[in-house]
């Protein structure tokens, strides 16, 4: 996947991404007459997801000594999908996060994720239809694999990084499920 260059019109995006939040936040507000704090926002999400809202976690590198409220989430978002889609990732991405937020602050935790409180929000309070997944095209990420022989004639196995690194630990070993052997590192 591309890494996000970060030049002066994605600093206006990070800026609008953060306006379009406080925008849906605050007619939120006025409807039911509550905040919805939040605890920051953070633009570095990787791989296919569009938006997260995380609670229990802290900020990534708030190491001040700042007392740092678990309870409030953390809206994050993907900058690759935000430099590529632009206005329409903040008009669909930031009320689908927002309405997941509020629907969580209305009705506890333990409601389903996408079920009818949060449906509710995206229609009845952002106007927006209730999609759960979004349509941005997201390249597949090619993944480093590892070499690997076993007993049998002219087979290769392929393991990936994770594997890899198990079996120079020693922590793991991998048998050829044809012939039974180890796999030894080409």
């Amino acid at each position: 996947m591309d890494s996000t260059v970060i030049d002066e019109d994605y600093l206006l995006l990070t800026d609008k991404l953060l306006q379009k939040v406080t925008t849906c936040l605050q007619k939120a507000e006025q409807q039911y007459r509550k905040t919805f704090d939040y605890q920051a926002v953070e633009i570095n999400i990787r791989g296919r997801a569009a938006g997260q809202i995380r609670y229990g976690y802290a900020t990534r590198g708030n190491r001040s000594g700042l007392t740092v409220n678990r309870d409030l989430p953390i809206l994050r978002f993907n900058p690759y999908l935000l430099a590529k889609y632009k206005e329409t990732f903040i008009d669909q991405v930031v009320p689908h996060e927002c309405a997941h937020l509020v629907a969580y602050a209305l009705f506890g935790m333990k409601i389903k994720p996408h079920g009818l409180e949060w449906k509710t929000q995206m229609s009845a309070l952002y106007g927006l239809l209730p999609k759960v997944t979004h349509t941005f095209e997201v390249p597949k990420r090619v993944r480093k694999t590892f070499a690997y022989l076993c007993a049998c004639e002219d087979v290769t196995h392929r393991l990936t990084a994770i594997r890899h690194n198990k079996i120079r630990r020693e922590t793991a070993r991998y048998l050829c499920k044809n012939c039974g052997s180890a796999l030894a590192e080409v």
